[in-house]
């Protein structure tokens, strides 16, 4: 898969300071920990959004003084859309306590004006060893499912509430949405089980969340335990429980 069809670009992701707008500071050493704990690939994303749209993968990670930098390889078709928009802006993401970086994310407003890709890799930096590309392939194998999962989730949340679907039919949705690559015939036009049940689903009208509520009498009887009664009776023995009744009534 990681073959020479692929489009290699090297980019500068990331640099260390402050981000008040997340409330982080990067160092250096968060930069070396990064570069540490990498393990390629990772997705390369729009906008930070799961969804079907992936860009590619982000196979290596290296720092060089205070900047984070990556080889991207770019699915053709996207390097040449990128190319053609003139988008260069990056964004990483990163696990909360920065010490993974989870995706990296094509943007038109990157947080670091100089986080971008380049115009492309060295040529005698896009090999990759033959010994690695199955693990790569395999890695990118369980993200590329990951990700489906996740896109699928949020569409059923999303349908779940519109009331387009019952709670109790998410674990079915997500397995027609995960599995139904399958082809089918349907109106004259070949689709996918699981596009034909996002329109099935879509097309149905909303409907508002029922909640069940218990009848409430009229009138509800009020009255004290025996034990509380007790208790009233001991603590304060000049006050008649039915006068608290009648307020609690009111």
């Amino acid at each position: 898969m990681l073959s020479a069809e692929w489009s290699y670009r090297d980019a500068k992701l990331i640099e260390a300071g402050i981000y008040p707008d997340k409330g982080v500071a990067i160092t250096a050493a968060h930069l070396e920990g990064l570069v540490s704990s990498f393990r390629a690939p990772a997705p390369i994303l729009v906008e930070h959004r799961p969804s079907p749209l992936l860009l590619g993968w982000l196979v290596r990670l290296w720092r060089r003084g205070d900047a984070l930098y990556g080889r991207l390889a770019l699915f053709p078709e996207a390097d040449a859309l990128l190319r053609r928009l003139r988008l260069r802006g990056l964004s990483v993401g990163l696990s909360r306590d920065l010490r993974r970086l989870l995706e990296v994310s094509i943007t038109a407003s990157p947080r670091v004006p100089s986080a971008q890709l380049f115009h492309t890799a060295p040529h005698h930096m896009e090999v990759i060893r033959v010994e690695s590309v199955e693990i790569l392939e395999s890695r990118i194998r369980e993200l590329e499912a990951e990700l489906r999962r996740r896109e699928a989730r949020e569409q059923i949340q999303q349908w779940s509430l519109r009331g387009q679907l019952p709670p109790a039919l998410a674990p079915l949705a997500e397995a027609i949405l995960m599995q139904g690559d399958a082809p089918v015939q349907f109106s004259g036009t070949t689709t996918s089980v699981a596009e034909l049940f996002r329109q099935f689903v879509n097309s149905l009208p909303p409907q508002p969340l029922l909640g069940e509520l218990a009848p409430t009498p009229e009138t509800e009887t009020l009255g004290f335990s025996a034990d509380a009664l007790e208790f009233l009776h001991q603590a304060f023995p000049d006050l008649n429980p039915a006068e608290i009744l009648q307020k609690e009534a009111r």
